[in-house]
């Protein structure tokens, strides 16, 4: 049983960080179209927080992602 858990959280994290890195890439590459960002510096600031974001977010994802799963398994 625990290695069920397991194997669903660790599925959910994948799918957690899968989800986050393309969003982050498709909203750098907006921003790099619109042309938001005029410095290097700003670029820069940019990236690191949607680093920030991404690492804050793939754990909170994994578990929502965790639950889908569970959910969708047991039927």
């Amino acid at each position: 049983m625990l290695v069920e858990i397991f194997r669903f959280y660790l599925e959910g994290l994948l799918l957690a960080a899968i989800t986050m890195v393309m969003l982050c890439f498709l909203w750098i590459l907006w921003r790099a179209v619109t042309k938001k960002d005029k410095t290097i510096l700003q670029r820069q600031a940019f990236l690191y927080e949607m680093i920030m974001v991404a690492i804050l977010t793939i754990p909170i994802l994994s578990f929502a992602f965790m639950s889908i799963l569970v959910v969708l398994k047991a039927k």
